[in-house]
């Protein structure tokens, strides 16, 4: 059935792929900076680059700040390969729930440490929160002043297409940041995200959300996150109910994954932002 997508979309438009770097023990444990236990992220990456050099896609990742502490070697060598680096906090805690001078600190922290191990700007973050909305965007001011030039957390609370695009946030003191929403769909009165939930819908509902996104002249953002691409990952000992959101579909990841890439073009937050604030100069 998903075949009849095939090379519909490349033509259109580019869309925008992100990783999140962490693995499944800072979900599990996101107030906690894990000192002894064995990370799975090295090989994940490595199979996951090869995958992206094979399509020709480039995408962003959100490297934790853990992460980039304790294998700054998975920084330079996701920039060594053409990939745009960004921040995604620095423990994996939840920004809705925390003080802001804790959120502060994640923030110049992580930037701080990724600006230090690549000699260059980092200017994207996404939040380790499930999402951010409308209702949250005092935390984009706080973004903002931290340096950064985009956030990716934003999760539109309607489905109509102007909800779809960037849009630029300003603060009081004359910053400003720009909003990149994630692909969602309305079905049946739910909210769906595409991209975070493109494991776990069946393949040919994500290929057609976004062949449906790009004739409309929007770019899809698909995001997941890397432990998701790790089947034999270890599961929580400490949850008693299987959850399907976490570990369900985990063996297909790869393969839509896979075709995603096969069927659509796909680049960075770093390459769209560009397009985005030529167009914006253009008018002004």
């Amino acid at each position: 059935m998903v075949d009849q997508y095939r090379g519909t979309g490349r033509a259109i438009i580019d869309n925008i792929l992100t990783f999140e770097v962490e693995d499944r023990f800072h979900v599990d444990n996101p107030e906690l900076e894990q000192v002894n236990i064995k990370s799975r992220i090295i090989p994940l990456l490595l199979r996951l680059l090869e995958m992206l050099d094979r399509q020709k896609a480039s995408a962003t990742f959100f490297v934790l700040g853990w992460v980039a502490r304790k294998f700054p070697e998975v920084v330079t060598l996701i920039d060594a390969r053409g990939h745009e680096v960004a921040s995604h906090g620095f423990t994996h805690a939840d920004a809705r729930n925390m003080p802001k001078a804790q959120f502060e600190t994640e923030l110049w922290r992580s930037r701080a440490l990724l600006e230090e191990i690549l000699r260059k700007p980092i200017h994207g973050f996404k939040a380790a929160a499930p999402y951010l909305g409308r209702s949250q965007l005092h935390y984009y001011k706080i973004i903002a002043e931290a340096g950064y030039r985009y956030d990716c957390s934003f999760l539109p609370e309607t489905s109509r297409m102007e909800s779809k695009r960037p849009f630029l946030v300003s603060t009081d003191t004359g910053k400003s940041i720009w909003a990149i929403p994630q692909t969602t769909r309305r079905q049946m009165g739910v909210m769906i995200r595409i991209g975070e939930n493109m494991r776990v819908l069946p393949g040919w509902y994500g290929l057609s959300s976004i062949e449906k996104l790009n004739e409309s002249g929007f770019a899809a953002m698909v995001n997941m996150k890397l432990w998701e691409l790790d089947f034999h990952h270890p599961r929580s000992t400490s949850k008693k109910v299987f959850r399907y959101s976490e570990f369900g579909n985990l063996s297909l990841a790869e393969e839509k994954l896979r075709r995603i890439l096969e069927y659509f073009r796909f680049t960075s937050c770093h390459e769209i932002m560009k397009i985005v604030e030529n167009r914006e100069s253009s008018k002004a």
